[in-house]
């Protein structure tokens, strides 16, 4: 339980910092704000602090700014989203996305000041695990059946030796419900067990259930925010790099979907796993919204960013009613998704 408040908190915070980019550069350049909220569909609270009006509402999907003159709303004057230079409302577009990047940065800056810069894994057990997924099930973990202890080092594999932790798991993931012969030294002593890989489904790896003991660095302010930036950045490009992928197979792309409740689901089962791994795995989920907004897909952030650049290129604005009309259709199917996907979620073990 405490892991899934945790992780509602959390994902609520990606929302709120998303909609705050936008919220605060939109401020700054003059723009009046008439809703910054949290979910969409009827008002659960809500109150009103000069133009506009702070809600939480029902649907818990996201969040939203409403912005005076944008879409179909037929207000003018200077203070209207549209009557802003293209390069200021550009800006007010791309900072929900900037802030959930910087947020994921800032996440894997104060854990890696705290605990130091994770530089590679041991062949020794770091953590145990108690459940594991193995297809559409949840198991009792190998690991935690063959008796394994947090210290003990996997010397070898079926009779293979194991100096490196990367080996180790490299060699698991590549056995999915298969038997492994263990070598195991424990405290100068050495013994062998088997275990019987599980499955987990979506990424098609095998696993025993423990994570290694991390080698560590301690660096200073400076090398730890250059070595947060690239992280942010390995991980937005292995989004990008996912998705090409998963488009030409479309049954896989729905097999790799979450909905929220997948999303709160997928934290909390990383809470349990420790504070720094749902950390980390909190700024991870923070690149994929920040990313995942930037596609151009109505009504999110890249398709306004889109219209936006067709803007540049014609050197005209795109009709603001059909433009308004093509993120109306874009937010009605995207809800559509996410209900569906919710649904599936809920019903998954």
């Amino acid at each position: 339980m405490t892991g899934n408040v945790a992780a509602i908190i959390a994902f609520g915070l990606m929302i709120f910092v998303h909609e705050l980019g936008h919220f605060l550069v939109a401020k700054r350049v003059g723009v009046t704000v008439e809703a910054f909220a949290l979910g969409f569909g009827p008002k659960l609270f809500g109150i009103r602090r000069g133009d506009t009006l702070y809600a939480i509402n029902w649907i818990p999907f996201g969040g939203y700014v409403k912005l005076a003159g944008e879409d179909l709303d037929a207000s003018t004057g200077p203070n209207t989203f549209r009557a802003k230079s293209l390069p200021q409302r550009m800006a007010v577009v791309v900072a929900g996305p900037f802030m959930n990047l910087l947020t994921a940065l800032v996440l894997l800056a104060a854990v890696a000041l705290v605990v130091g810069v994770p530089m590679g894994v041991t062949n020794r057990i770091g953590q145990l695990m108690t459940q594991c997924p193995d297809d559409d099930k949840t198991v009792p973990c190998p690991s935690v059946q063959a008796q394994l202890q947090p210290g003990d080092a996997i010397v070898a594999i079926n009779g293979v030796p194991m100096t490196r932790g990367e080996d180790v798991i490299d060699t698991i993931h590549r056995s999915p419900h298969m038997r492994l012969g263990l070598t195991v030294d424990r405290a100068g002593r050495r013994f062998d067990v088997e275990v019987t890989s599980v499955r987990e489904k979506r990424q098609n790896i095998g696993l025993i259930g423990y994570r290694p003991e991390t080698v560590r660095e301690h660096m200073g302010l400076v090398r730890t925010l250059g070595w947060s930036a690239q992280t942010v950045w390995q991980t937005a490009a292995a989004q990008l790099t996912a998705l090409g992928t998963l488009i030409v197979r479309p049954r896989s792309l729905w097999d790799q979907l979450a909905s929220p409740v997948g999303a709160v689901r997928f934290l909390g089962e990383s809470a349990r796993g420790g504070g720094e791994l749902f950390l980390y795995t909190a700024s991870a989920m923070s690149v994929i919204v920040g990313v995942f907004n930037l596609f151009p897909i109505p009504p999110l952030d890249g398709s306004r960013l889109l219209f936006q650049l067709i803007e540049a290129v014609r050197r005209r604005p795109v009709n603001p009613r059909r433009e308004g009309y093509i993120n109306l259709v874009g937010f009605a199917l995207l809800i559509l998704l996410l209900l569906t996907l919710t649904v599936r979620d809920f019903a998954r073990p």
